[in-house]
């Protein structure tokens, strides 16, 4: 393979992102978006009512970030080189955890993963390793760490912790737990995320909403997530299945499901009334962080009427895919965890090990014990539930109707 100079950036370009030109124009189109975002970052203090302090960090940060997108990238080029045998690589029978944010999705990813069959994203994988070059370098220098021992783990232990305070209870995280691969997503700027430092970006509202759109559309990104899908396969191993949590994935099932057509999802659900204050909580310091004092009304506005179709989309789905998509109840996953992961696994006719149900057991007991210690109300968000309950009729006269017909809790 040829990468003389002669020849110019796009083929080296085009290696990265698999030989495609619409993968090429979806990259592309990420650093356009990125550098409109960083000189909207100057001007947003005037604009949004950021604090200076705020916008200077993005300022200042986001050009590090932005390059940590193109070291992923050459991961990529590197990958045509080294490990092209990812492109060979199958993607059988994934399951896919969605669900609106705080409806008991990460709890519930965590609990699957326990099942050494199936295999899942890391933080570390999305953050430094999307490549397959990325992940064996990073595999490599653990190892090495780990003769040494430990001190670079110690130095990244103790900074995640930092990282973590005051977060452990809305969204534990830890570089090697999994997490939600939405953030493949980055590097061409789609990661719903990113509305946490951007909320005007308008096509991360789209990509929220992705089976809404062209087929064109749909169909690059989900080509590119299923590149990642893939690489990350070779990586851990061809023959499991993948196992995959995102909230924000709820607005592309259809893509998920066009994409992979004989994955399986399960998606969480929970009394809106309750989810909503619980996101608006969970979302709150990290838009601190980045400068806004309290929650913008708009943002707010938007993030609710996204919830709602969340709720709306999801049961369209699980309608026209009732042998793909099954819902389950989150305060049945509290109270009877292993019961209704055994009745969402038999109505997607899913096989499951003894192992499994022996470490499904185990958890089922920790999640009856378990108390949050994340306490929120509407009143903090300015709501008020006689005007929640009007903006949410449809997902409350929806949940109204369906219980327990077709939300797989096993209410006897």
């Amino acid at each position: 393979m040829n990468f003389s100079c002669r020849r110019g950036p796009l083929p080296v370009l085009q290696a990265a992102v698999g030989y495609s030109r619409p993968m090429l124009r979806l990259f592309l189109t990420g650093q356009w978006y990125a550098l409109r975002l960083w000189l909207q970052a100057w001007i947003s203090p005037w604009r949004e009512r950021r604090s200076f302090i705020g916008a200077a960090s993005i300022v200042v940060l986001w050009p590090a970030f932005v390059a940590l997108q193109w070291l992923h990238l050459a991961g990529f080029a590197l990958d045509e080189l080294l490990f092209r045998g990812w492109r060979r690589v199958a993607v059988r029978q994934p399951l896919f955890v969605l669900g609106p944010p705080r409806s008991g999705t990460t709890h519930l990813h965590h609990v699957l993963a326990l099942d050494e069959t199936t295999t899942t994203f890391r933080l570390w994988e999305c953050l430094f390793g999307l490549s397959v070059t990325g992940r064996k370098l990073a595999l490599a220098l653990t190892a090495a760490d780990r003769r040494l021992g430990r001190p670079g783990a110690r130095l990244l232990d103790g900074l995640a912790q930092r990282v973590n305070q005051g977060m452990s209870d809305v969204h534990p995280f830890a570089l090697d737990a999994p997490e939600e691969d939405f953030l493949v997503l980055m590097p061409v700027m789609q990661c719903f995320i990113l509305v946490t430092l951007f909320p005007r970006a308008e096509w991360l509202w789209d990509t929220a909403r992705l089976d809404r759109q062209d087929n064109a559309t749909r169909r690059r990104l989900m080509r590119y997530y299923r590149i990642c899908v893939q690489k990350h396969l070779y990586t851990f191993g061809p023959d499991q299945r993948f196992l995959s949590k995102n909230a924000s994935f709820s607005g592309m099932a259809e893509s998920l499901l066009e994409t992979f057509p004989d994955a399986h999802i399960i998606a969480c659900d929970r009394d809106p009334l309750a989810t909503v204050p619980s996101q608006l909580s969970s979302l709150r310091p990290a838009l601190q962080a980045s400068g806004f004092a309290e929650i913008p009304a708009a943002l707010q506005r938007r993030l609710i009427d996204l919830l709602a179709f969340y709720y709306l989309h999801l049961d369209r789905v699980a309608q026209a895919h009732p042998a793909n998509l099954v819902i389950v109840d989150n305060t049945a996953l509290k109270q009877r965890l292993a019961e209704t992961v055994r009745a969402a696994f038999a109505h997607l006719k899913r096989e499951s090990d003894k192992a499994f149900h022996a470490a499904l057991a185990t958890a089922d007991r920790a999640s009856r014990d378990h108390r949050s210690a994340h306490h929120y109300g509407l009143a903090e968000f300015g709501l008020d539930k006689a005007e929640l309950n009007q903006r949410l009729a449809a997902v409350i006269e929806l949940r109204r109707r369906r219980q327990p017909c077709t939300v797989a809790q096993v209410d006897g």
